[in-house]
């Protein structure tokens, strides 16, 4: 007979794998049979060609939902949903029409804050910083954005602690547009391929002699 543990375990597994990849990748198709091109938030955060990669090797993308820290992480968000009384996605879009098309951008945010409507993005690190990193401001100040917020919240949980920080100052349309036109690869020379999934494969990866965040 099989462990009951095993079986949540891997229902979290699947969960993971659904809400990360297919449930996306379904939206992509869709957006496509209608003739517009679909980037989601994270993937304007990273690195030009990882977005690339995620297309070429698209198992590699699902082996990276049984990342245990990743279902850590997963636990640590479905926890403080409970807390803050969300339930179901936050999932939310806005169109942009450019000279080669339109253009759809969708972010899932983990909270909205019942009362203050605040959105608030969920970071689980095995170690706390002075300050959030670049490129989780830089998500916040998207999720603005598609909500028409001027106002929004990280918080930052590890074993060492909780820390909240704020992001007041969501991007403009230019600044999106910017960032699907902007071929940056990498996105964050400091750290990004070191951490990466695909450096193994791309033609772009740099040198890994810097430690990525944590």
């Amino acid at each position: 007979m099989e462990e009951v543990s095993v079986r949540r375990i891997d229902q979290l597994f699947f969960e993971m794998k659904q809400k990360y990849i297919d449930e996306r990748e379904k939206l992509r198709e869709k957006f496509a049979k209608e003739g517009k091109k679909l980037f989601f938030v994270h993937e304007l955060c990273e690195c030009s060609e990882k977005r690339k990669m995620h297309l070429r090797f698209p198992e590699i993308e699902r082996a990276t939902t049984y990342n245990p820290r990743f279902a850590l992480g997963q636990l640590v968000e479905e926890a403080l949903k409970q807390r803050f009384q969300n339930e179901g996605e936050n999932i939310y879009m806005k169109e942009l029409t450019m000279n080669d098309g339109n253009y759809v951008i969708s972010g899932m945010i983990d909270i909205i804050d019942p009362e203050t409507k605040t959105p608030i993005e969920i970071k689980y690190q095995t170690s706390l910083q002075k300050s959030p990193h670049e490129h989780h401001i830089l998500q916040m100040r998207a999720y603005l954005w598609l909500l028409g917020k001027k106002h929004g919240e990280i918080i930052c949980i590890s074993p060492e602690g909780l820390k909240t920080y704020a992001v007041s100052e969501p991007l403009t349309d230019e600044e999106v547009i910017a960032l699907i036109k902007d071929e940056k690869a990498p996105r964050w020379p400091e750290w990004e391929c070191q951490y990466c999934p695909y450096q193994e494969f791309c033609n772009k990866s740099i040198a890994k002699h810097n430690k990525p965040p944590k």
